[in-house]
């Protein structure tokens, strides 16, 4: 397990709610040197903590108004990784998660119409995976609490 400390936990903390941030402002309000907090992200993304930026986009406002999670199953016998990574390959595919239990992997999907949610179940199908549920989203609520909580972490150590 790779081993980070609470100023690292902070630094990230700050990523995950901008990550446009200028090292002199993350630094600013760490208490950091520029050159620290630029030595510290560069330790991070070596180590494959970070893995890279982007941005949140709300799918709503891009007209991507049908979103659905499929809970799936897989064949016996299958290469289950080979099969989520090709489902994740898809197009309209947003997150492919593979769990232990039923359902063994739970995929979200976008798209503008509900033609473009039934093309990727097609696709889905034609891989042999069973698809054991199938629910639309109504609303999406993010926040990046994940930064909250690394901030908690950090305050632990």
């Amino acid at each position: 397990m790779t081993i980070v400390n609470a100023t690292d936990l902070k630094i990230l903390a700050e990523l995950v709610h901008n990550s446009k941030a200028t090292l002199s402002s993350i630094g600013s309000k760490l208490g950091l040197h520029p050159n620290v907090v630029a030595y510290r992200i560069n330790k991070l993304e070596s180590l494959g903590i970070i893995r890279g930026y982007t941005v949140n986009l709300n799918l709503e406002k891009l007209g991507l108004t049908e979103q659905v999670y499929l809970g799936t199953n897989f064949p016996a016998h299958s290469e289950r990784d080979s099969i989520l990574r090709e489902i994740s390959s898809l197009p309209q595919s947003v997150t492919v998660v593979r769990s232990f239990g039923s359902p063994e992997g739970i995929v979200h999907l976008v798209g503008k119409s509900k033609e473009d949610i039934d093309q990727a179940i097609s696709r889905v199908r034609e891989l042999n995976v069973k698809i054991e549920y199938a629910v639309p989203v109504i609303k999406t609520y993010q926040n990046g609490n994940i930064g909250n909580f690394l901030k908690m972490i950090a305050q632990e150590g």
